[in-house]
């Protein structure tokens, strides 16, 4: 930056100024702060680059006294085949007949059985689970599980409007029908061409998949026909160990609250008669883990109440049976205002007396 030269002065202080005079004054005076300005400004980047340059090398010094960390390869899985999967683990009493009973479910891929198709399966004596899938749950919309759970719990070709009325009740079939039309391409996504339509109508093609619900009902026919005790017993031991849960345990469904306690009463149904035919058999524990497991879900039901009572007796257990009374005549009274029935009074007075 050129300097300009020295104001030129009066001579004097009487003399007068000039405007000349004012003018190099002024220009002299801003050529001296724009130079100030500039130094400040260099200095001021001059300071900021030595920071910068001390933070980097203490962070470099600092790393290098740091030992170095391993590098721990991160491993993809795949995606799991169950595409809603709530586990929980079977207790003993559930666990015995449950390999029998599953033969017929789609069994996990083995080596060297990759080129096999898996066939897939939808059970709902439980959580809704679906096994095999084709693909991944990613990105589905859970009304796609809601129509496959409502096309498997029913033996029929199902129309468009009990769907629509059934998902989204009350609102505009016309806005409606394009989410039902979504929720088929996503159930198909998982189960293919097992997700069948024809104009308004859809179903589950049943020889295609497996259900949990037609396997249950095909042992129970067959316990009814068979002439054999141990083969009946057998088949019924089969039937409830497809019970993991209350069935669709976890789901909330409308629509489905009658078919799921028609459901939960063959559950307790069959609790009952494979725990009488266990105490029969001289297994009175797990005739009593039966009863007990039948209660939480009919804590009413005075025949499972006696299946209890009569299952402790026979381990032995006098002082259970009488708290085990008393708590039932305390909740018949409190819920219901009644006693226990004659039935089960005379089977408690039978029971002390034999002890």
């Amino acid at each position: 930056m050129l300097r300009p030269g020295a104001p030129s002065l009066p001579g004097s202080l009487s003399a007068p100024l000039t405007l000349e005079a004012i003018e190099s004054v002024v220009v002299w005076l801003l050529w001296l702060v724009v130079g100030l300005l500039t130094l400040a400004l260099l200095f001021n980047a001059l300071r900021t680059r030595a920071r910068s340059h001390a933070a980097i090398l203490a962070q470099l010094r600092s790393t290098s006294e740091r030992p170095l960390r391993p590098v721990i390869p991160i491993h993809r899985q795949s995606p799991p085949s169950l595409v809603v999967v709530s586990p929980k683990p079977p207790s003993d009493a559930e666990a015995n007949g449950r390999a029998a009973a599953i033969e017929q479910w789609p069994a996990a891929p083995t080596a060297g059985a990759s080129d096999v198709p898996i066939r897939a399966g939808v059970s709902v004596l439980g959580p809704l689970t679906i096994a095999g899938a084709k693909r991944s749950r990613r990105g589905l919309r859970a009304a796609a599980l809601e129509l496959i759970a409502y096309l498997a719990l029913n033996h029929r070709q199902v129309q468009r409007d009990e769907l629509l009325e059934a998902f989204w009740p009350g609102l505009d079939p016309r806005r409606t029908r394009t989410r039902l039309h979504q929720a088929v391409r996503d159930a198909r996504r998982l189960l293919g061409d097992a997700i069948a339509s024809e104009r308004d109508r859809y179903w589950v093609d049943r020889d295609a998949i497996d259900i949990d619900l037609d396997q249950l009902e095909r042992l129970l026919a067959e316990a009814r026909a068979a002439k054999d005790d141990n083969v009946g017993q057998r088949l019924l031991e089969q039937a409830l160990a497809l019970f993991t849960d209350e069935p669709l345990a976890g789901s909330d469904y409308p629509w489905a609250e009658g078919e799921l306690r028609r459901l939960r009463a063959t559950q307790v149904e069959l609790l009952e008669r494979v725990g009488r035919n266990l105490l029969a058999r001289g297994e009175p524990r797990r005739a009593l883990e039966l009863a007990e497991r039948a209660l939480t879900l009919d804590g009413l039901n005075e025949g499972l109440w006696r299946l209890a009572l009569e299952a402790e007796s026979a381990l032995g257990l006098r002082e259970a049976v009488d708290e085990r009374y008393e708590r039932l005549r305390e909740q018949l009274g409190e819920r219901l205002g009644l006693e226990p029935d004659r039935e089960t009074r005379a089977l408690h007075r039978q029971l002390l007396a034999q002890a």
